[in-house]
């Protein structure tokens, strides 16, 4: 009698253990804000566009957390482009759905490229913030939402983008993660050093804030944002948020 016999309900030589199916534990969507104005046309890294070095980070961002991550089942992506006006390039999104090859380049979005309003980019995330944590399932599973901001310079509301930001930092569910895709040439002149102080305020906490500047920086920011955490807390305390609509505990 082979050892086999010996055990009851053995298993038989060379047969294939199942995969067993990811538990969804949370779910978090990260929401890219990318500059689509006219100055992301000029030429950057690898004598692309900085408008087509996003497109390659974007995309290699989302083949890289679709592909590579053991916990994919967790996250949803969405994109907004923003010039002065501001589009939902793709809505909220499974990321085992998300399509990496899709065109990420911002400038292509339609979106009026003749100035830069962030303030109005993060308008729209918090609308599509809301729709996500009000999803019924958020009840019985934790939700949280990363804004995910690049922009490569100057904000023609600056004000306006800070009091909106400042109104995101009160929601503990909501996290705002920030970079100045900048040339390394172009860091000491002003209107590069006003941009940079603009984008580090919005950020959550400062540590949420990185200047970037190439396609591989910008990629390995996104990648780290969606994993970032806050330094400090800021937000409101128990009862119904006026930011997100959700009661938080």
């Amino acid at each position: 009698m082979t050892d086999d016999q010996n055990v009851p309900n053995a298993m038989p030589h060379n047969e294939e253990i199942p995969d067993v199916p990811e538990v969804q534990t949370f779910h978090q969507l990260g929401i890219l804000l990318l500059d689509g104005s006219n100055s992301m046309n000029a030429i950057g890294d690898g004598n692309r566009s900085h408008a087509e070095n996003v497109n390659f980070a974007v995309r290699e961002f989302l083949g890289y957390f679709k592909n590579k991550s053991s916990i994919k089942e967790n996250f949803s992506i969405a994109v907004i482009c923003f010039g002065i006006d501001t589009k939902v390039h793709t809505d909220i999104t499974k990321l085992t759905l998300i399509d990496d090859f899709a065109d990420y380049n911002p400038t292509s979005a339609g979106v009026d490229g003749n100035g830069t309003f962030i303030g109005g980019a993060l308008k729209a995330a918090q609308n599509l913030a809301i729709t996500f944590l009000n999803n019924p399932n958020a009840s019985n599973l934790p939700h949280d939402v990363r804004f995910i901001v690049m922009s490569d310079g100057l904000d023609q509301s600056p004000e306006e983008t800070k009091q909106i930001s400042e109104e995101l930092k009160q929601c503990s569910k909501i996290m705002v993660c920030s970079s100045l895709f900048a040339v390394s040439g172009n860091i000491s002149d002003s209107d590069t050093k006003e941009a940079k102080s603009i984008l580090s305020e919005i950020a959550s906490t400062p540590n949420l804030y990185k200047t970037t500047y190439g396609e591989a920086d910008l990629r390995q920011f996104f990648i780290s944002s969606m994993s970032a955490k806050r330094h400090s807390e800021k937000q409101n305390g128990n009862g119904l948020c006026p930011v997100c609509n959700t009661f938080h505990s």
